[in-house]
């Protein structure tokens, strides 16, 4: 459609700039026919040997819309009228002759037109012409029809040229557009983008399905990798665990046992984050309140102080264990540095989903909210003096985004952080008849 656009354009630049060039001559035209027929009735006054013939002539003339009358020859010695270029008096003035005595003049003395042209006959005598308005005839003449004609002969076949070329030109980039967006380096077709078309458009096409195959190559390779990581390091932090719970010095196992558990935890979330398992998940409609419930009351069996607000019954399409892991990776990130965590469930008037889990603690700096939520990242502050890796809030983002959703950070007032997961709106099926549950209920664990 970008190339049809200048053809378009100058079609109508064309047609306009000849519509205005044709005014122009037409208006010149009849300044000088009007011109001819005043130097005419000047000639026929001259000749006029009586008064009554003088008469007669102006009655004539008069009758012809041309409207004149007889001026006394002082008419002429006075200050002439200022007025535009395109008044159309002054074009009849220019197309006069040079000998041709005139001056324009909005009225006279002694006659009754207006906005005149005083024209000498003699010594005395001067003729004050009043000519009508120049007339533009709107009607399209067979000139202006072939010449149309001429130019719709030459757009419209420009016009299909274009159509056509843009066409060629944007299909093969508005399916490499749509294999782009359905692509998934972990299953599909090999070579996804289409090698048909142009020599130009193959060589794309071509170097496009050689990048997916690497990028699958790489993934592939990656999977391996962990594989094997996984294997190697889980046997040895295995014997370490057996050699530490073997230890007699109490203070020593304990230690070591502390460190075993950070560091298989360690493996365990980096494993978790690395294999991106989010998406073979199958999406069922889950509720909601008593998943967060169930989260809930396992960091409280574990002594930590969390409460739950919400409705009791809410179903949400949705994939179960994902979420239900992003909701306790927020809990446990709020137990690790603060006392005390809120998790709210809330329907909005849209449609739209919001858990937000509140904590007590120190929060997070605006200009690093952020940074926390890149892979491996940690802060050099309170919440970074309790372990992890730097990647539960990772995982809660790439299972938020796996939902279409959205994570946000903002600091609570005085003190603490809010995380919320917004889901995107649907039709949920929605169970409750209790009066309590339609206001947001307290849910201590």
């Amino acid at each position: 459609m970008l190339a049809i656009g200048p053809v378009v354009l100058f079609a109508i630049l064309g047609t306009v700039s000849e519509h205005l060039t044709i005014k122009e001559p037409e208006s010149v035209s009849q300044a000088r026919a009007v011109a001819m027929r005043i130097e005419l009735v000047v000639d026929m006054l001259r000749a006029a040997e009586t008064t009554g013939q003088t008469s007669t002539i102006l009655d004539t003339v008069t009758k012809t819309g041309l409207q004149v009358e007889e001026v006394p020859a002082v008419e002429l010695h006075g200050s002439e009228q200022p007025v535009e270029e395109d008044d159309f008096r002054q074009e009849i003035k220019n197309n006069l002759s040079p000998t041709t005595d005139v001056i324009l003049r909005s009225g006279t003395t002694t006659g009754h037109l207006t906005q005149v042209l005083v024209v000498a006959v003699d010594h005395d005598r001067a003729l004050a012409f009043s000519p009508p308005p120049a007339v533009h005839d709107s009607r399209i003449t067979d000139r202006e029809i072939s010449d149309l004609l001429a130019t719709m002969a030459l757009i419209v076949p420009v016009i299909l040229l274009s159509l056509y070329g843009s066409r060629m030109i944007a299909s093969p980039l508005l399916r490499f557009s749509r294999a782009a967006q359905d692509l998934d380096p972990d299953k599909g077709s090999e070579r996804p983008f289409e090698e048909i078309g142009s020599l130009e458009v193959r060589a794309l096409a071509k170097s496009l399905n050689d990048m997916r195959s690497r990028i699958r190559a790489m993934i592939d390779a990656r999977t391996r990798m962990l594989h094997a990581i996984s294997h190697d390091l889980r046997t040895p932090l295995t014997r370490l665990r057996l050699r530490a719970e073997r230890s007699s010095e109490p203070l020593l196992r304990d230690a070591l046992l502390a460190d075993v558990d950070a560091l298989t935890l360690m493996v365990e979330e980096t494993l978790v984050y690395l294999r991106k398992d989010i998406s073979k998940e199958n999406q069922l409609r889950a509720d909601l309140p008593s998943m967060i419930v169930t989260a809930c009351n396992d960091f409280g069996d574990m002594g930590y102080s969390v409460a739950y607000r919400g409705p009791e019954r809410f179903a949400y399409p949705c994939k179960p264990h994902a979420l239900k892991r992003a909701i306790a990776n927020l809990i446990d990130n709020g137990t690790k540095f603060a006392g005390h965590v809120d998790v709210e469930l809330l329907v909005k008037p849209d449609r739209t989903v919001s858990i937000c889990v509140t904590d007590d603690g120190p929060g997070i700096p605006a200009e690093f909210q952020a940074n926390v939520l890149e892979p491996f990242y940690k802060l050099d502050s309170a919440r970074n003096d309790r372990g992890g890796f730097g990647l539960g809030l990772s995982i809660v983002q790439d299972i938020v985004q796996a939902h279409s959703g959205t994570l946000t950070l903002a600091n609570a007032v005085p003190h603490g952080l809010i995380v919320e997961i917004g889901l995107p709106p649907v039709e949920p099926i929605v169970a409750t008849s209790r009066e309590e549950t339609r206001s947001p209920r307290p849910v201590n664990v």
